[in-house]
């Protein structure tokens, strides 16, 4: 089993208020997360799609985004009320639980965004249909199936669908006229970050330097 979780999430402009005047704001929290193939899993070589047609490539190349058990649907939304500067917003004992599969990821993908709005925020979430049924998503497809005819690329099972995520997530930013609070992100692999399947770290940046994130992967395999 594999877990990525959010331990705490410290904000220090909660974007709400004038001079410190009804200085507490509703902040929405949208978690995404994607992993590759973990280890043990079959890759897709090129001899493997050069084999089918071009609808059956993209099809496989499809299937390998959304491998894994479909951890991007597992991505997480959850509002915390009264949030002032300076706040820390704790999740229990447990975490915020971002990601998680049976098998420990080669690699892992995780977006934090932090909103805060007057507006119904809940607008502002994806699901994997509508990253799936983008125009970027499909360029990619396009792209990845197109690279076949002149490269000799080893594919691993995914393609990294992180961009496309944060791409449309920003479009819809604009569109809402929403504040972000923050924006935290981080790629890893096993080999570098987590080689035993466990990782922890307090007080990370995120882009915006407005937000601090704490946060824990734990992991380990049945042995046979």
């Amino acid at each position: 089993m594999f877990y990525t979780r959010i331990n705490k999430i410290k904000v220090f402009n909660n974007k709400e208020g004038f001079l410190g005047l009804f200085n507490r704001a509703e902040m929405r929290i949208y978690g995404y997360a994607s992993g590759n193939a973990a280890r043990g899993t079959r890759v897709l070589t090129i001899a493997d799609l050069l084999e089918l047609s071009e609808a059956e490539r993209e099809q496989r190349l499809l299937e390998a985004v959304l491998a894994d058990g479909r951890e991007f649907n597992q991505s997480c939304s959850l509002a915390v009320d009264g949030v002032k500067d300076n706040q820390s917003m704790l999740f229990g004992e447990s975490g915020l639980v971002i990601y998680r599969s049976d098998a420990i990821p080669a690699t892992l993908d995780v977006q934090i965004w932090v909103i805060e709005s007057d507006e119904d925020i809940r607008r502002f979430a994806l699901d994997a249909d509508e990253v799936v049924d983008s125009d970027a998503f499909k360029g990619l497809l396009a792209a990845a199936t197109a690279a076949l005819a002149v490269t000799n690329p080893l594919l691993t099972g995914a393609i990294a669908v992180g961009g496309v995520t944060a791409n449309l997530l920003r479009k819809k930013l604009r569109a809402n006229k929403d504040d972000l609070v923050g924006y935290w992100q981080c790629s890893l692999n096993r080999a570098e970050h987590y080689p035993h399947g466990v990782r922890d770290r307090q007080d990370t940046p995120d882009t915006t330097g407005n937000i601090r994130v704490d946060y824990t992967l734990f992991g380990y395999e049945n042995s046979i």
